[in-house]
């Protein structure tokens, strides 16, 4: 590489970073924006939550959505709100060849794919390493995970010939400590190495992929959640800005945005960016605060007491 080439390098490799500052990054969008309006987005988990909000507002840009789940009930009943821009495609995270069929279909139904949300994802049991089912926790990395790369692989060939964009819905437990939710942490934190290889990789094709990492968000999910006794006593020993859920709107109008810019980074609220961009130091700091705090340790030992005293 001669030193002109160097330093077109260096100038894309600076812009590329510059894109990624809040509120700066804007004056150094990418020329090659996407259009939600005319183009078709399918959407894993698209029953209820994130998923269903993300339909209803790429609705709104004008896009056609493919509403992707295990049930397809709920999902007809939202197809038939949305009208005939969505149509209902039943598919389990869990079976490849059930995303490969919805992705054929849609296809067929609205002539390609050109923005794919993985967003299915469950929460397993709140438990600690010493007390979850095993079988809990392989489901808990198979959905959250694995559920992703299949989503991901089966919609690939048709991004990839639309240049298109993915988007896989990750968590502030990227770099949270899990305690208390293991299996959901290393799964956030598997499928965002996952992300950032995909980018790469799709970068000679002119396709793109980004990470959302939203803080805890007001889904039904999130309410059963804190529902559990020793888990909302966990939350409450923590700092309440990190705990308190955020309307759902808010995290998929970020989401909406960081398609139509091809962010490689989406996070709500306001303090997730931030903090990724301080990571090394945060974890450390995170992780010891977390370790002697003696509210949060009581909370984890209640937690392992019940679940013992469940099994007899």
């Amino acid at each position: 590489m001669n030193i002109g080439q160097a330093l077109k390098e260096a100038g894309r490799v600076a812009t590329g970073m510059a894109r990624q500052v809040p509120v700066v990054g804007a004056v150094f969008d990418r020329n090659d924006r996407i259009d939600l309006n005319g183009k078709v987005v399918f959407v894993t988990g698209a029953a209820r939550g994130i998923g269903a909000e993300i339909a209803r507002q790429a609705i709104a840009k004008g896009a056609c959505v493919a509403l992707v789940g295990r049930t397809l009930g709920p999902l007809e009943k939202l197809a038939a709100e949305l009208g005939d821009n969505a149509a209902a495609f039943k598919a389990d995270v869990a079976d490849y060849d059930a995303l490969a069929e919805a992705a054929e279909a849609t296809i067929e139904r609205f002539g390609g794919i050109d923005v794919v949300v993985a967003n299915a994802g469950i929460a397993p049991p709140p438990d600690t390493l010493l007390t979850i089912d095993p079988k809990e926790f392989e489901r808990g990395i198979d959905i959250d995970l694995m559920g992703q790369w299949r989503t991901i692989r089966a919609t690939l060939p048709s991004i990839v010939k639309r240049q298109g964009h993915v988007v896989v819905v990750s968590s502030i437990y990227a770099f949270f400590n899990g305690a208390l939710n293991s299996p959901y942490a290393a799964s956030k934190a598997a499928i965002e190495q996952l992300t950032r290889a995909l980018r790469v990789e799709l970068a000679h094709y002119g396709a793109t992929a980004g990470v959302v990492y939203p803080g805890f968000i007001q889904t039904d999910m999130a309410e059963q959640t804190f529902a559990i006794d020793h888990i909302d006593e966990a939350r409450k020993a923590l700092p309440a800005m990190f705990t308190d859920p955020i309307p759902v709107e808010d995290i998929v109008r970020a989401i909406i945005t960081g398609i139509e810019r091809r962010s490689p980074r989406v996070a709500a609220p306001w303090w997730v960016l931030p903090m990724l961009q301080l990571r090394g130091v945060v974890t450390n700091l995170m992780d010891e605060s977390m370790v002697h705090n003696a509210a949060l340790s009581k909370a984890i030992e209640r937690a392992e007491s019940k679940k013992q005293h469940d099994r007899g």
